[in-house]
């Protein structure tokens, strides 16, 4: 439990006016920007974005922070949901208690708030920010999603919001990148050391190898000719796809996160998988006779790096898009075999594939007429090709 205080002038109180019985009570007050303690931007998990301050937005509430002189009227203010909230009339001190970080904390006016805890040591004591601060929530979701309309909350920073993306967490916590993937809006834009992943791209590559999603054989056996196309085009889709696997919200919980733990045994071997096509492309097509460098979007500039690996960031000397990664490894989901607990195995190891006939599979897809990237990511037959190389080849060799 953490208590912050404040100075607060009038101070008013709210209920809700349609269900007395509710608990939830409203608190409304001009709060002195200078007393707001560094202290509350430990509780910041309520809000469902990050904040980047060097937005033009963010420059804006600087400005009229320090210049204006009725910033309190013209700022919407900042939104809190508190486990109790105390103002004492004679010295104003305003006494706000946090306990439980996913319900308490900061809701909306992320922006407004960082961008006074960063001058306040220089403003005046009349400098005031509108609070509203909401006790007795159950959850701070619905008024999250409400209230931060000025620039739209993207659909994963509410589902972050909603822990539904712990399962992911847990299975990719020891890879490399782990602590980069970007769960909501904004996350990781301040640190300059780190470069941001968004979560819908991770589970667009996974869900390139789900049975569940994208099974690669119809209810008779035979195979599917369903290719997982918008895994590449629809990063959002894949996110919807995710998050609803079933109508009732509760069980389609548990069904996606039965199926993260099925795939638990391939997940790390596919962006292993990834990272070493990325990276060994332009070799592979050189051992298949093709002058990958060439290509305009290889981007060769005479051994230079040019660009870095997606997962791992190893410096590359070419670049290899999305448009070609994607359907050739999403085509390795050809060695994906589901045992009959329902866990995930590989028929063989994917990068023993590569390493046989990848010189193969480069050929196939470098030998298609146009060097459009996102032409390419979108051709059906290419998608196809590729993944039956793959399949036959797991039951030949």
């Amino acid at each position: 439990m953490t208590k912050l205080k404040f100075k607060a002038v009038e101070f008013k109180k709210l209920s809700d006016p349609c269900n007395k019985e509710s608990g939830h009570i409203k608190y409304v007050c001009y709060v002195q920007a200078n007393t707001i303690p560094l202290e509350i931007t430990d509780w910041m998990e309520t809000n469902p974005r990050e904040q980047k301050m060097t937005t033009n937005v963010a420059q804006c509430i600087k400005e009229s922070l320090e210049n204006s002189s009725i910033f309190h009227e013209l700022n919407r203010g900042i939104v809190i949901s508190a486990q109790d909230a105390k103002w004492d009339n004679e010295t104003k001190d305003l006494l706000l208690t946090f306990e439980d970080p996913e319900i308490h904390g900061n809701i909306d006016g992320g922006h407004t708030l960082r961008a006074i805890l960063e001058t306040k040591n220089t403003l005046s004591d009349d400098k005031f920010v509108f609070f509203e601060i909401f006790v007795g929530l159950d959850s701070p979701v619905e008024l999250a999603a409400a209230r931060n309309t000025s620039v739209q909350v993207d659909l994963k920073s509410i589902a972050e919001l909603e822990n539904s993306f712990e399962v992911i967490k847990d299975v990719l916590k020891d890879l490399p990148f782990a602590n980069r993937i970007q769960y909501k809006m904004n996350e990781h834009y301040n640190d300059i050391n780190i470069s941001p992943m968004d979560v819908r791209e991770i589970l667009a590559i996974i869900l390139m190898f789900s049975q569940e999603v994208y099974p690669y054989k119809t209810l008779r056996g035979t195979l599917s000719e369903t290719q997982p196309i918008q895994c590449y085009s629809g990063k959002e889709a894949s996110l919807r796809k995710f998050l609803n696997m079933s109508s009732d919200p509760e069980k389609s919980k548990k069904v996606r996160e039965q199926m993260i733990q099925n795939m638990f045994p391939v997940i790390k071997d596919i962006f292993a998988l990834w990272e070493k096509i990325e990276t060994g492309f332009a070799s592979v097509s050189s051992e298949a006779g093709k002058r990958y460098g060439s290509r305009k979007y290889a981007k060769y500039a005479n051994g230079d790096v040019v660009g870095k690996s997606l997962f791992e960031e190893q410096p590359l000397k070419y670049i290899v898009p999305r448009g070609i990664l994607y359907p050739l490894v999403g085509a390795f989901r050809a060695l994906v075999n589901v045992n009959d607990d329902g866990s995930y195995c590989w028929k063989k190891d994917p990068l023993d594939v590569w390493k046989n006939i990848g010189p193969k599979l480069v050929t196939i897809l470098l030998d298609e007429r146009t060097e459009n990237p996102d032409v390419l990511a979108k051709n059906t037959n290419l998608w196809s090709n590729l993944f039956k190389e793959i399949y036959i080849y797991s039951y030949l060799s």
